[in-house]
């Protein structure tokens, strides 16, 4: 556990991904399971997430393991559990990603 305050990161395990994206921090706080949104200068702003078993929830310790910011918002991986889903910007479940996807490709040009 480390930060200040009623701010503090609890790390049970070496999972602690963190993205960088528009000026914006991401960061995964594990052991409450979320997905925290920080200014670089420190100031939390946001957080989402919950423990459970539902489909926009993380399940088990130390989730989510994993995550990605994309456009739409993010793609998270969870350790213990064979689950790869996409949020939306405010953390909403959208959906799981499977062999059932219908992935927009975007145009390079």
């Amino acid at each position: 556990m480390f930060g200040q305050a009623e701010e503090k990161f609890v790390l049970p395990s070496p999972y602690f991904d963190v993205a960088l994206s528009d000026d914006l921090l991401f960061i995964a706080n594990t052991g409450h399971r979320r997905i925290e949104t920080w200014t670089t200068n420190g100031k939390k702003l946001s957080q989402f997430g919950e423990p459970g078993t539902a489909p926009g929830a993380f399940c088990g310790c130390c989730n989510p393991s994993h995550f990605a910011v994309i456009p739409e918002g993010f793609v998270t991986a969870e350790k213990g559990i064979n689950r790869i889903k996409i949020l939306d910007r405010n953390g909403n479940f959208v959906e799981f990603v499977s062999s059932q996807n219908e992935f927009i490709t975007l145009d390079p040009a």
